[in-house]
């Protein structure tokens, strides 16, 4: 009975060398990155220009903006064809240091908060048309968070 016991635990602890082993590789597989903050969006038939045209005055004037003042590292926009009658064709990107510049932060907010109003205020009453008119010409499908890896 005692070699049994003893046969069980050796087999048993064989049994899970190997995937400890495999696991403490996967943790140096890569090397986390930014995040991604993306925003798929929709736009209607023969809209996409109209808005963009929108974005480059209100999101593109406050992401250059945060950018300066080091809120957020980067941004693109993607454009291409939906695949179905459900999928976006634009998609917005803003790359943040690392997760912990997604935490709520009231000084950050503060900052995005004076960024928009200034951006409004240079444009006057043509910011809230604009934005306004942005439910009318394109539907939103959806956000994700995703972090950028590098492979080692």
């Amino acid at each position: 009975m005692k070699t049994v016991f003893i046969f069980s635990f050796l087999f048993s602890f064989l049994c899970f060398v190997p995937f400890d082993q495999t696991s403490a590789q996967d943790d140096d597989l890569y090397k986390d990155g930014t995040v991604w903050s993306l925003t798929f969006v929709r736009t209607g038939a023969n809209k996409s220009d109209d808005y963009l045209k929108g974005l480059a005055s209100t999101w593109v004037a406050n992401m250059d903006e945060a950018k300066k003042e080091g809120l957020i590292v980067s941004y693109k926009i993607l454009v291409g064809n939906p695949a179905n009658k459900d999928d976006f064709d634009i998609v917005l990107m803003i790359e943040n240091k690392n997760m912990a510049a997604l935490d709520p932060d009231e000084s950050r907010d503060a900052k995005f908060d004076a960024i928009e109003k200034k951006i409004r205020d240079k444009m006057g009453d043509k910011y809230q048309s604009t934005i306004t008119n942005y439910d009318e010409i394109r539907d939103l499908r959806g956000t994700k968070l995703m972090r950028e890896i590098h492979l080692k």
